[in-house]
Protein backbone atom coordinates (compact mmCIF):
# COMPACT_ATOMS: atom_id res chain seq x y z
CA UNK A 1 0.00 0.00 0.00
CA UNK A 2 1.18 3.70 -0.96
CA UNK A 3 0.05 7.12 -0.86
CA UNK A 4 0.29 9.84 -3.45
CA UNK A 5 2.50 12.06 -2.33
CA UNK A 6 2.97 16.08 -3.20
CA UNK A 7 5.15 18.94 -2.59
CA UNK A 8 5.88 20.08 0.00
CA UNK A 9 6.69 16.45 2.22
CA UNK A 10 4.97 15.66 5.08
CA UNK A 11 7.10 13.60 6.28
CA UNK A 12 5.72 12.23 9.56
CA UNK A 13 3.15 11.10 6.89
CA UNK A 14 6.12 9.11 4.83
CA UNK A 15 7.09 5.65 5.27
CA UNK A 16 10.29 4.24 4.54
CA UNK A 17 11.61 0.76 4.80
CA UNK A 18 15.82 0.48 5.37
CA UNK A 19 16.72 -3.57 4.53
CA UNK A 20 19.89 -4.45 5.27
CA UNK A 21 22.29 -6.86 7.45
CA UNK A 22 24.25 -4.48 8.82
CA UNK A 23 23.38 -3.76 11.78
CA UNK A 24 25.43 -0.54 12.50
CA UNK A 25 24.57 0.67 8.77
CA UNK A 26 20.84 0.00 8.66
CA UNK A 27 21.00 1.82 12.49
CA UNK A 28 22.60 4.62 11.41
CA UNK A 29 20.31 5.25 8.09
CA UNK A 30 17.31 4.74 10.54
CA UNK A 31 18.46 7.10 12.99
CA UNK A 32 19.51 10.00 10.20
CA UNK A 33 16.22 9.83 8.39
CA UNK A 34 14.10 9.94 11.63
CA UNK A 35 16.02 12.86 12.85
CA UNK A 36 14.80 14.25 9.73
CA UNK A 37 11.64 13.40 10.52
CA UNK A 38 10.30 10.32 8.51
CA UNK A 39 8.42 7.80 9.42
CA UNK A 40 11.63 4.62 9.39
CA UNK A 41 10.99 1.00 9.64
CA UNK A 42 13.99 -1.64 9.57
CA UNK A 43 14.39 -5.15 8.41
CA UNK A 44 17.84 -7.50 8.39
CA UNK A 45 16.84 -9.64 5.42
CA UNK A 46 14.34 -9.49 2.72
CA UNK A 47 12.21 -11.88 3.68
CA UNK A 48 11.94 -10.42 7.13
CA UNK A 49 10.97 -7.29 4.60
CA UNK A 50 8.43 -8.60 3.08
CA UNK A 51 6.49 -10.36 5.59
CA UNK A 52 6.49 -8.39 8.83
CA UNK A 53 6.42 -5.42 7.70
CA UNK A 54 5.38 -4.77 3.76
CA UNK A 55 2.70 -7.00 4.32
CA UNK A 56 1.20 -5.34 7.39
CA UNK A 57 1.68 -1.20 6.77
CA UNK A 58 1.65 1.44 4.26
CA UNK A 59 5.44 1.53 3.11
CA UNK A 60 5.89 4.51 0.45
CA UNK A 61 10.07 3.88 -0.28
CA UNK A 62 12.05 0.86 -0.06
CA UNK A 63 15.69 1.25 0.22
CA UNK A 64 17.28 -1.72 0.25
CA UNK A 65 21.34 -3.12 0.79
CA UNK A 66 22.30 -5.36 -2.79
CA UNK A 67 24.00 -8.22 -1.24
CA UNK A 68 22.18 -9.69 1.68
CA UNK A 69 21.95 -13.69 3.06
CA UNK A 70 19.01 -15.07 1.26
CA UNK A 71 17.12 -12.64 -0.83
CA UNK A 72 19.60 -10.27 -2.61
CA UNK A 73 18.74 -6.75 -2.63
CA UNK A 74 17.21 -6.53 -6.78
CA UNK A 75 15.43 -9.93 -5.64
CA UNK A 76 13.22 -8.13 -2.62
CA UNK A 77 12.87 -5.08 -4.73
CA UNK A 78 11.26 -7.03 -7.80
CA UNK A 79 9.15 -8.77 -5.38
CA UNK A 80 8.36 -5.20 -4.12
CA UNK A 81 7.55 -3.90 -7.58
CA UNK A 82 5.08 -7.10 -8.62
CA UNK A 83 3.29 -6.78 -5.14
CA UNK A 84 3.40 -3.20 -4.52
CA UNK A 85 3.96 -1.44 -7.78
CA UNK A 86 3.47 2.59 -6.41
CA UNK A 87 6.50 2.22 -3.90
CA UNK A 88 9.26 3.93 -4.82
CA UNK A 89 12.56 1.48 -4.76
CA UNK A 90 16.46 2.22 -4.17
CA UNK A 91 19.57 -0.06 -3.91
CA UNK A 92 22.18 0.51 -1.85
CA UNK A 93 25.91 -1.05 -2.00
CA UNK A 94 29.29 -0.45 -0.97
CA UNK A 95 31.14 -2.23 -4.10
CA UNK A 96 30.79 -1.33 -7.93
CA UNK A 97 27.65 -0.24 -9.43
CA UNK A 98 29.17 -1.07 -12.85
CA UNK A 99 28.87 -4.70 -11.68
CA UNK A 100 25.71 -4.70 -11.34
CA UNK A 101 24.19 -2.72 -14.51
CA UNK A 102 22.65 -5.55 -16.06
CA UNK A 103 20.61 -6.70 -13.05
CA UNK A 104 19.49 -3.00 -13.31
CA UNK A 105 18.05 -3.10 -16.81
CA UNK A 106 16.24 -6.53 -15.63
CA UNK A 107 14.80 -5.21 -12.40
CA UNK A 108 13.82 -1.51 -13.89
CA UNK A 109 16.43 0.05 -11.07
CA UNK A 110 17.00 3.52 -11.44
CA UNK A 111 19.00 4.45 -8.41
CA UNK A 112 21.43 2.47 -6.52
CA UNK A 113 23.14 4.73 -3.67
CA UNK A 114 26.92 3.74 -2.81
CA UNK A 115 28.10 3.90 0.73
CA UNK A 116 30.54 6.19 1.10
CA UNK A 117 33.16 7.07 3.67
CA UNK A 118 32.54 9.94 5.29
CA UNK A 119 29.13 8.50 4.55
CA UNK A 120 27.15 10.86 2.05
CA UNK A 121 23.60 11.66 4.32
CA UNK A 122 23.25 14.65 2.26
CA UNK A 123 23.35 13.19 -0.74
CA UNK A 124 20.90 10.44 0.05
CA UNK A 125 18.10 12.87 1.44
CA UNK A 126 18.03 15.02 -1.79
CA UNK A 127 18.00 11.41 -4.05
CA UNK A 128 14.95 10.54 -1.47
CA UNK A 129 13.26 13.42 -1.13
CA UNK A 130 13.41 13.87 -4.92
CA UNK A 131 11.40 10.90 -5.98
CA UNK A 132 9.33 10.97 -2.48
CA UNK A 133 7.95 14.72 -3.98
CA UNK A 134 7.99 13.05 -7.58
CA UNK A 135 9.79 16.77 -8.04
CA UNK A 136 13.09 15.49 -9.67
CA UNK A 137 14.46 18.17 -11.69
CA UNK A 138 16.42 21.30 -10.71
CA UNK A 139 20.23 21.93 -10.08
CA UNK A 140 19.75 23.83 -7.17
CA UNK A 141 18.41 20.87 -5.06
CA UNK A 142 21.80 19.39 -4.75
CA UNK A 143 22.55 22.45 -3.09
CA UNK A 144 21.31 23.72 -0.03
CA UNK A 145 23.60 26.19 1.14
CA UNK A 146 22.41 29.60 0.35
CA UNK A 147 25.97 30.87 -0.90
CA UNK A 148 26.23 28.62 -4.06
CA UNK A 149 26.43 30.40 -7.21
CA UNK A 150 23.84 29.71 -10.09
CA UNK A 151 24.66 31.02 -13.74
CA UNK A 152 22.57 30.09 -17.07
CA UNK A 153 23.07 29.79 -20.64
CA UNK A 154 20.93 29.42 -23.53
CA UNK A 155 22.21 26.94 -26.43
CA UNK A 156 20.68 27.52 -29.59
CA UNK A 157 23.46 26.70 -32.68
CA UNK A 158 25.10 23.19 -32.86
CA UNK A 159 27.97 24.35 -34.42
CA UNK A 160 29.43 26.44 -31.33
CA UNK A 161 29.21 23.31 -28.84
CA UNK A 162 33.19 23.79 -28.30
CA UNK A 163 33.03 27.59 -27.13
CA UNK A 164 29.77 27.15 -25.66
CA UNK A 165 31.69 24.32 -23.34
CA UNK A 166 34.69 26.28 -22.94
CA UNK A 167 32.68 29.42 -21.42
CA UNK A 168 30.05 27.07 -19.31
CA UNK A 169 33.51 25.62 -17.63
CA UNK A 170 35.66 29.01 -17.31
CA UNK A 171 33.03 30.49 -15.26
CA UNK A 172 33.37 27.47 -12.89
CA UNK A 173 35.73 27.31 -9.90
CA UNK A 174 39.31 26.38 -11.08
CA UNK A 175 39.33 22.30 -11.52
CA UNK A 176 41.35 19.43 -12.31
CA UNK A 177 41.04 17.97 -15.85
CA UNK A 178 39.63 20.81 -17.64
CA UNK A 179 39.30 19.58 -20.80
CA UNK A 180 37.62 16.10 -19.15
CA UNK A 181 34.71 18.39 -18.62
CA UNK A 182 34.69 20.38 -21.43
CA UNK A 183 34.52 17.30 -23.43
CA UNK A 184 31.39 15.58 -21.76
CA UNK A 185 29.23 18.86 -21.87
CA UNK A 186 29.74 18.63 -25.74
CA UNK A 187 29.28 15.43 -25.32
CA UNK A 188 25.96 16.22 -23.61
CA UNK A 189 24.64 19.10 -25.62
CA UNK A 190 25.30 17.21 -28.93
CA UNK A 191 22.82 14.53 -27.41
CA UNK A 192 20.13 17.52 -26.04
CA UNK A 193 20.40 19.11 -29.46
CA UNK A 194 20.52 16.94 -32.55
CA UNK A 195 18.76 13.62 -30.20
CA UNK A 196 17.07 15.50 -28.02
CA UNK A 197 15.24 18.20 -30.20
CA UNK A 198 16.04 17.18 -33.48
CA UNK A 199 15.98 13.67 -33.09
CA UNK A 200 18.41 12.83 -35.96
CA UNK A 201 20.00 9.17 -36.47
CA UNK A 202 22.76 8.19 -34.90
CA UNK A 203 23.68 6.38 -37.78
CA UNK A 204 23.24 8.66 -40.26
CA UNK A 205 25.89 11.65 -38.72
CA UNK A 206 27.96 12.34 -41.35
CA UNK A 207 24.47 13.70 -42.51
CA UNK A 208 24.20 16.06 -40.03
CA UNK A 209 24.27 19.64 -40.29
CA UNK A 210 25.46 22.06 -37.46
CA UNK A 211 24.39 25.34 -39.54
CA UNK A 212 21.29 25.86 -37.87
CA UNK A 213 19.72 27.65 -34.75
CA UNK A 214 16.73 26.63 -32.52
CA UNK A 215 13.89 28.59 -32.09
CA UNK A 216 13.48 29.96 -27.81
CA UNK A 217 10.79 27.18 -27.30
CA UNK A 218 13.55 24.54 -28.61
CA UNK A 219 16.95 26.12 -27.10
CA UNK A 220 18.83 23.85 -24.48
CA UNK A 221 19.02 24.95 -20.98
CA UNK A 222 22.29 24.95 -19.15
CA UNK A 223 22.57 25.90 -15.90
CA UNK A 224 25.76 25.71 -13.51
CA UNK A 225 26.26 26.02 -9.29
CA UNK A 226 29.41 25.68 -6.98
CA UNK A 227 30.12 25.78 -3.23
CA UNK A 228 32.09 25.02 -1.22
CA UNK A 229 31.94 21.40 -1.54
CA UNK A 230 31.05 20.33 -5.69
CA UNK A 231 30.06 22.19 -8.69
CA UNK A 232 27.45 20.95 -10.90
CA UNK A 233 26.33 21.92 -13.98
CA UNK A 234 22.77 20.66 -16.15
CA UNK A 235 22.09 20.34 -19.39
CA UNK A 236 18.24 20.64 -20.27
CA UNK A 237 15.91 20.06 -23.54
CA UNK A 238 12.29 19.73 -23.68
CA UNK A 239 12.40 17.28 -26.24
CA UNK A 240 12.20 14.11 -23.20
CA UNK A 241 13.03 11.29 -26.00
CA UNK A 242 15.52 9.59 -23.35
CA UNK A 243 14.73 6.65 -21.49
CA UNK A 244 16.17 5.11 -18.62
CA UNK A 245 16.48 1.74 -20.28
CA UNK A 246 17.95 2.77 -23.01
CA UNK A 247 20.48 4.67 -20.43
CA UNK A 248 21.24 2.10 -18.29
CA UNK A 249 21.47 -0.14 -22.05
CA UNK A 250 24.29 1.95 -23.42
CA UNK A 251 26.42 2.05 -20.01
CA UNK A 252 26.15 -1.89 -20.17
CA UNK A 253 27.36 -2.16 -23.50
CA UNK A 254 30.65 0.04 -22.87
CA UNK A 255 31.32 -1.87 -19.86
CA UNK A 256 30.52 -5.45 -20.94
CA UNK A 257 33.06 -7.58 -23.58
CA UNK A 258 32.40 -10.02 -26.00
CA UNK A 259 34.57 -13.39 -26.69
CA UNK A 260 37.90 -11.31 -27.37
CA UNK A 261 37.80 -8.75 -24.52
CA UNK A 262 36.31 -5.78 -26.62
CA UNK A 263 33.62 -4.03 -25.34
CA UNK A 264 30.45 -4.78 -27.06
CA UNK A 265 29.86 -1.07 -27.48
CA UNK A 266 32.99 -0.39 -29.19
CA UNK A 267 31.52 0.40 -32.66
CA UNK A 268 28.38 2.14 -31.22
CA UNK A 269 27.62 5.29 -32.94
CA UNK A 270 25.28 6.34 -30.03
CA UNK A 271 25.03 6.79 -26.02
CA UNK A 272 28.92 6.88 -25.80
CA UNK A 273 28.66 10.35 -24.29
CA UNK A 274 26.91 8.86 -20.70
CA UNK A 275 29.85 6.50 -20.62
CA UNK A 276 32.43 9.42 -21.05
CA UNK A 277 30.08 11.56 -18.41
CA UNK A 278 30.23 8.37 -15.73
CA UNK A 279 33.81 8.00 -16.11
CA UNK A 280 34.88 11.54 -15.81
CA UNK A 281 32.29 12.61 -13.24
CA UNK A 282 31.51 11.80 -9.66
CA UNK A 283 27.91 12.49 -10.18
CA UNK A 284 25.86 11.49 -13.52
CA UNK A 285 21.72 12.43 -12.95
CA UNK A 286 19.57 11.77 -15.49
CA UNK A 287 15.95 13.36 -15.34
CA UNK A 288 13.37 11.95 -17.82
CA UNK A 289 9.89 13.72 -18.18
CA UNK A 290 8.55 11.47 -21.25
CA UNK A 291 8.20 13.85 -23.83
CA UNK A 292 8.65 17.08 -22.36
CA UNK A 293 11.87 17.60 -20.70
CA UNK A 294 15.00 15.96 -20.18
CA UNK A 295 17.91 16.84 -17.29
CA UNK A 296 21.50 15.70 -17.48
CA UNK A 297 23.16 16.90 -14.22
CA UNK A 298 26.55 15.99 -13.28
CA UNK A 299 28.29 16.86 -10.31
CA UNK A 300 31.87 16.98 -9.65
CA UNK A 301 33.41 16.87 -5.87
CA UNK A 302 36.62 18.66 -4.95
CA UNK A 303 37.37 16.12 -2.22
CA UNK A 304 38.30 13.26 -3.11
CA UNK A 305 36.35 11.92 -0.42
CA UNK A 306 33.33 11.00 -2.99
CA UNK A 307 35.62 10.25 -5.67
CA UNK A 308 35.41 6.00 -5.20
CA UNK A 309 32.49 3.69 -6.81
CA UNK A 310 29.83 5.82 -8.38
CA UNK A 311 25.96 5.37 -7.66
CA UNK A 312 23.71 5.37 -10.31
CA UNK A 313 20.13 8.08 -11.06
CA UNK A 314 17.90 7.60 -13.42
CA UNK A 315 14.46 9.09 -12.41
CA UNK A 316 11.58 8.47 -15.16
CA UNK A 317 7.88 10.11 -14.59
Amino acid sequence: MTTSLKTPLNKKEIHILVVDDESEIRDMIVDYLSDEGYSVHAAEDGQSALDDILGKRRIDLVLSDINMPGMKGFELLNKVREIYPDIKRVLITAYNVEDYLELAMKYDIGNIFVKTTPFNFQELYTMLENLLSGDIFGIQKYFPQPNSTLKTYIIKQGKHLESDAQLIVSQLPVVDATNKIELVLIELLANAIFYGIRKESADKKEEWTYNFELSEAEAIVVSSMYDSEKFAVSITDKGGKLKKNDVLYWLHRQLATDQAGLPLGIFDSHGRGFFIARQYIDRLIVNIDKNKKTEIIIVNYFSDAYHGFKPLYINEI
